[in-house]
């Protein structure tokens, strides 16, 4: 092979690979998800899992936000597992927790996760005030265990 080709293959194989692992590893963001009106969100991929246990009943909180209902009668918004999705229509409206099945509005579930107090941090959903103001705590969920 010519020199002169030699260094421009030997360009485009450096190049070219880090342009396409440019992409790859990077954690999505959390991010909010709404659908009739209806608002929940979800976590980005994470390493690892705290061990609070989270029990309660799905339903819509303040500000169209889904929530878990305890039986202590604390009403926390939710912050669901990543990959999980809003499904509503036919009347009802639930989460689907990949691996886990769907918790419907009205349902009891059992979940590990933690609490913590917005702003949640990098990378994590930004519940809005309308759904939980920076005092209240919020349910993470990072393993759905039955409903």
């Amino acid at each position: 092979m010519p020199s002169y080709l030699r260094s421009r293959v030997s360009a485009y194989a450096l190049v070219l690979p880090m342009a396409f692992l440019s992409g790859c590893g990077e954690d999505s963001p959390g991010r909010t998800v709404e659908a009739n009106g209806v608002i929940t969100f979800v976590a980005p991929e994470a390493d690892g899992g705290r061990d609070a246990e989270i029990v309660g009943e799905l339903v819509v909180g303040k500000g169209q936000c889904l929530a878990v209902q305890t039986a202590e009668n604390r009403r926390l918004v939710v912050v669901w597992p990543a990959g999980s999705d809003l499904k509503t229509g036919g009347g009802t409206t639930g989460v689907e927790v990949p691996g886990a099945g769907t918790v419907q509005v009205g349902s009891t579930f059992t979940a590990s996760g933690g609490y913590a107090t917005p702003p949640l941090g990098d990378d994590m959903p930004t519940i809005p005030e309308t759904c939980a103001s920076g005092a209240e705590q919020v349910a993470v969920i990072d393993k759905l265990h039955g409903q």
